[in-house]
């Protein structure tokens, strides 16, 4: 199979949807099938080139003014923010031309043209587009005869007003298939009127690689008996890293010799446009380790390679995802991969993960006390941690495992094929 994906990130810009179309692509390429990607162009990128076995394409060609950039970036967020429940505001969506909305439609009709041409270059049987900030392209592109897929990466529940949901179910009607990564998603979308037989539940899945080298300890200046809780996710008051912070000194009480570090950065677009919001976020969170005098516990390390972020997944003994509003929580399956005990917000995906007393616990949104309870509890005991990151590997291996996630990708591929022969 020949397949085109879009989405609105990709290489040199790292997160889970990029690294999602890296893992298919390498694991396409395997199989003998051909995996292309078009994404939006960071600044100063080519306009096309190979990474590893997969044909890059980005758009637009020539960049795009400030104020457009800057709309696109205003209406995705407003998305997000609505449906990881930040925002309810039916106001914003009708009158959503005040909120970026035609600046949204102009990047995404840039993608739908580079997506027309790489067709008729190089053309693909079909075009699996990835997540809200490219939804619109299956309503753009109805002159392309091709099957035409779908994945939400982001929460869809009851929690979003109705009125957003009829907004997003009806540009996902424009596609042939409509992937969600839980249960719950997918039962959403069907009561709010989706066709059952329109739509696929498909867990996100993952891939690990052995660190290299094993140098994380020593350039962080953590010595081998102090512990490493260890929180990965971008620097977003969603993420809940202000909640975890709060909960240290509870635990370095018990611990003393702990060490809790921070691996993340912003968005691809807020990175672009130098917003101010993951900045004072930060600000907060530096601000606030101050005021508890947790300096010497806590590391803020950005963004890493990818080999070093191995390090940290082998060197640390438990890892924590604290999230208010999560999609899925690939932080907490890339520390089932590395046989860790996670410790997750009860929220979206997370849910699906963590199984409470066997490879990890739930500990309820924003609670800092159940934060510190939980960390305590691992902590104390060696036993339980290597009991419960055993479990962990094993359902990783069982349900997020890249084997796993390609399968179920190209099974509907090839059911879509089957079922809806291209055209013209």
């Amino acid at each position: 199979m020949k397949i085109c994906t879009v989405s609105q990130s990709f290489f040199p810009y790292t997160g889970g949807v990029s690294y999602y179309l890296l893992w298919l692509g390498r694991r396409c390429h395997e199989l003998g099938h051909k995996l292309t990607v078009i994404h939006l162009r960071p600044k100063d990128s080519p306009i096309e080139e190979d990474v590893e076995s997969i044909k890059v394409y980005r758009a637009p060609k020539e960049q795009l003014e400030q104020r457009v950039m800057e709309g696109y970036t205003r209406f995705k967020d407003l998305i997000s923010k609505v449906f990881h429940g930040v925002e309810a505001s039916e106001e914003k969506l009708i009158n959503r031309h005040l909120y970026g909305f035609n600046e949204y439609l102009v990047v995404n009709l840039h993608l739908a043209e580079r997506v027309r041409e790489v067709y008729a270059k190089e053309p693909f049987d079909i075009l699996h587009v990835h997540d809200y900030q490219v939804l619109p392209l299956a309503r753009m592109l109805k002159d392309l005869k091709i099957p035409k897929v779908f994945t939400w990466h982001i929460p869809f529940t009851e929690d979003a007003p109705k009125a957003w949901r009829d907004f997003i179910i009806s540009y996902m009607a424009e596609y042939d298939n409509v992937v969600l990564s839980t249960r719950a998603y997918v039962a959403t979308v069907i009561e709010q009127g989706l066709p059952w037989d329109k739509v696929t539940c498909i867990n996100p899945f993952i891939t690990v690689e052995k660190p290299q080298k094993n140098d994380f300890r020593r350039k962080y200046g953590i010595s081998r008996d102090e512990k490493i809780i260890l929180c990965v996710a971008r620097i977003d008051p969603l993420k809940g890293q202000d909640r975890l912070i709060r909960a240290l000194p509870n635990v370095v009480k018990v611990f003393p010799k702990i060490r809790c570090v921070f691996i993340g950065d912003g968005s691809m677009t807020k990175e672009i446009l130098k917003t101010s919001e993951k900045r004072l976020y930060e600000q907060h969170l530096r601000s606030l380790v101050e005021e508890l005098g947790l300096q010497k516990f806590v590391v803020f390390a950005g963004s890493i390679p990818r080999g070093e972020l191995m390090e940290a997944y082998e060197e640390c003994d438990v890892v924590v995802l604290p999230s208010i509003r999560e999609g899925f929580g690939l932080t907490v399956t890339e520390g089932l991969a590395f046989s860790k005990p996670v410790i997750g917000s009860a929220t979206g995906g997370i849910m699906m993960q963590i199984w409470p007393g066997v490879n990890g616990y739930l500990v309820k949104p924003g609670d800092v006390k159940q934060i510190s309870e939980a960390l305590i509890t691992l902590l104390s005991n060696d036993e339980l941690r290597r009991r419960l990151g055993a479990n962990a590997r094993a359902i990783y291996e069982q349900h997020f495992s890249v084997e796993r996630g390609v399968r179920d990708n190209l099974q509907l591929y090839e059911y879509i094929l089957a079922s809806k022969p291209r055209k013209g």
